[in-house]
């Protein structure tokens, strides 16, 4: 486990990584796999990024509902050193990691 990660687990990553987030997780990558087999005109490139925004509004709320504001603030501390694409890396890194 790196650093990210483990600082990320003390403030409460997995009570944040709820169903749905999950869920929001699978389904991005399945679209991107799609996404990344289609040139010249992607049909599902629009699709992704709906699926990208409807997974971070997922995060920031299982955030809100699932941790104290202690909590909450020490982890959005840690979550905001990432930029949105290695937060959206991650996640999947993270959920495919808890599968095996």
């Amino acid at each position: 486990m790196d650093r990210q990660t483990i600082m990320l687990e003390l403030t409460g990553l997995s009570r944040v990584m709820s169903s749905d987030v999950r869920d929001l997780v699978y389904k991005r990558r399945a679209v991107t796999e799609l996404a990344d087999s289609y040139e010249p005109i992607n049909p599902f490139l629009n699709v992704l990024d709906d699926v990208e925004a409807q997974l971070m509004e997922a995060v920031q709320h299982s955030i809100y509902i699932h941790l104290s504001n202690e909590e909450r603030q020490a982890f959005m501390d840690q979550w905001r050193e990432m930029p949105p694409h290695l937060q959206l890396g991650f996640l999947d890194d993270y959920v495919l990691e808890a599968a095996r």
